[in-house]
């Protein structure tokens, strides 16, 4: 999970630097209009992968894009330069935007790495809270224990290309690979119960996936208006000179990612809602301590113990989910998207709430907010379904007799060959013309294979074979 430590890392290391020097040139309410701007941005560069990566795979050249990206380190180095001698507005923000863009396309690549190493592992949770305080560590060791601002913008720099380097240099070998590995560690075969892991990672299931996902962009968007108006307030007192947010009261953002990760992994996951439910009640109130004037550190604290679990539930949610989805690609790094985008949304408007002295009609849309965060939440968790830990499953529901892919292709009348392929198109998300190499077939018998488990099950592709197979019951034949 390096790269995703790393990508935390030079993600709000340079959102940091960003904001620090922008308030050299503008006001506090101006520098989070700012910020708010370089994060539309982002969401741009996420949403760009997936659409980059399709339209290479169409080229049939992909010798162009490799050039690219062999060259790519050099404006970002240029845009970290232009970020130290530009010496007006405009030109920090125009550098700031580029940086973010590119920072949004590789973060996208970074999740869908994750998303792929992540396949399989009984703590997702965990890992992606490990990566997310290490990043932040990171972070408040390069803002205090290194001397000044451009030995850290340097480092930022350098971290910036060796996250290049992570995700796309060495990515672009591990991933293909990477569940042929996965098959070899187990004889050229993988038991049912890692299938089931790493389908449903956490053993968590959805009724219908593509609803779970629109769901779930709202929750985290919702959400986002909540913790973008308490950073939005974070940073206007920093931005004035009144605090500085990367000193030890950042590290209590670290331990609350960390605890995130213990408690959404308890239980296979059972009590994430749960939790979130409690964390929305008690950013709701941090809002509301600072907007009627209550003390600054204590609501810092509380902003910084929620902030935490909402950055590991958004992340590992999407990074679930994308296992589902067609285009895994565009789903595994949305969870930061769609905060970017929270983040845009509630940019002018939170500031002028939080500059205001309308107290009530602050008070009021918070709870607004946490009613709608209330109701999206409880969309979210009736698309989905917390299933029995493999063991238990094997225990209690099979019995220790057949498996379930025996016992579906039993029911179905599967041929061995069809057995094999299907459990192929339930372990790996790689295109069809990578599965038929693994099986020794051409693509168009692959597609034979294919429409004949189609026609057996009656499902029409290969996700509402795959989504049929795990919403399976025996006495539903």
């Amino acid at each position: 999970m390096l790269s995703l430590a790393v990508f935390y890392f030079v993600f709000l290391g340079t959102e940091y630097l960003f904001d620090n020097r922008m308030a050299l040139y503008t006001d506090p309410s101006g520098v989070v209009l700012a910020q708010s701007y370089i994060l539309g941005v982002s969401v741009f560069g996420f949403l760009a992968y997936s659409l980059i990566e399709k339209w290479k795979s169409k080229s049939g050249n992909p010798t162009a894009f490799k050039a690219a990206g062999f060259f790519l380190p050099v404006p970002v180095i240029a845009g970290y330069v232009l970020l130290f001698v530009g010496t007006g507005y405009g030109v920090l923000l125009g550098s700031g935007c580029f940086l973010f863009l590119i920072l949004g396309y590789l973060g996208s690549r970074t999740h869908y790495l994750a998303a792929q190493l992540l396949r399989g592992s009984r703590h997702p949770a965990k890992t992606v809270s490990v990566a997310y305080a290490v990043g932040l560590l990171l972070q408040f060791l390069n803002h205090n224990l290194l001397w000044g601002e451009t030995v850290e913008g340097s480092f930022l720099a350098g971290s910036f290309v060796m996250l290049w380097v992570l995700t796309v240099g060495m990515a672009q070998n591990a991933l293909p690979g990477y569940h042929r590995r996965q098959k070899a560690e187990d004889g050229e075969t993988v038991s049912v119960k890692n299938a089931q892991e790493g389908v449903t990672a956490e053993q968590i299931s959805w009724k219908n996936p593509r609803l779970a996902g629109v769901a779930l962009l709202v929750t985290v968007v919702l959400m986002t208006c909540i913790f973008a108006t308490l950073d939005n307030a974070v940073t206007l007192a920093h931005a004035a000179g009144t605090m500085d947010i990367g000193q030890w009261p950042r590290l209590f953002l670290a331990l609350s990612g960390l605890l995130a990760g213990v408690l959404f992994d308890l239980n296979n996951g059972r009590y994430r809602g749960l939790i979130m439910y409690a964390v929305t009640i008690l950013s709701t109130i941090c809002v509301l301590i600072i907007e009627s004037g209550g003390p600054f550190l204590p609501g810092l604290l509380i902003f910084y113990m929620s902030a935490g679990f909402f950055v590991v539930f958004f992340t590992n949610g999407f990074l679930q989910l994308s296992y589902r989805m067609q285009d895994g690609r565009l789903w595994a790094g949305m969870g930061r998207a769609a905060n970017n985008l929270g983040a845009v949304i509630t940019g002018v408007a939170s500031v002028s709430l939080l500059t205001g002295e309308d107290h009530i009609l602050t008070a009021a849309l918070a709870l607004v907010l946490f009613v709608l965060i209330s109701v999206a939440l409880l969309w979210y968790y009736s698309c989905t379904q917390i299933v029995k830990a493999p063991e238990a499953m094997e225990s209690r529901e099979m019995a220790g007799s057949q498996s379930r892919l025996e016992r579906f292709a039993e029911s179905f009348d599967l041929t061995e060959r069809e057995q094999e392929v299907l459990q192929l198109l339930l372990l790996s998300d790689d295109g069809m013309q990578e599965i038929a190499d693994s099986l020794f077939v051409s693509r168009a018998m692959l597609y034979r294979h294919v429409s004949v488990l189609n026609e057996k099950t009656g499902t029409r592709s290969r996700i509402g074979l795959i989504q049929f197979y795990y919403n399976w019951e025996e006495d539903k034949k």
